[in-house]
């Protein structure tokens, strides 16, 4: 049973080393990039609560619209990093056993 898994064994390192690499960088970029969409996101909702103030109900929903991107794109961004790490870490166990 042993030298029916050293194939799967042997082609299952390079991958998860590749999905290791992909999570730490991963989660360094998305890290830094949250503070600087972070920001853009707090000018957008100033420029949304003028256009409230205003009463420019368009432009409130165009902003709203790139806030709800913004969100969604952070959130994937972050969901693909930690499936990453969880399939290197399944991948690791694999490994062991």
């Amino acid at each position: 049973m042993r030298l029916l898994k050293l194939p799967l064994k042997l082609l299952a390192l390079p991958l998860m080393l590749a999905l290791y690499t992909l999570h730490i960088i991963g989660k360094l970029a998305s890290n830094l990039t949250a503070y600087v969409v972070g920001l853009f996101m707090l000018v957008i909702l100033a420029c949304g609560i003028y256009q409230v103030c205003v009463r420019d109900w368009l432009n409130v929903a165009i902003l709203l619209g790139l806030e709800a991107v913004c969100v969604a794109l952070q959130f994937s961004a972050m969901l693909l990093v930690e499936l990453a790490g969880e399939w290197a870490g399944s991948l690791g166990a694999f490994l062991h056993s």
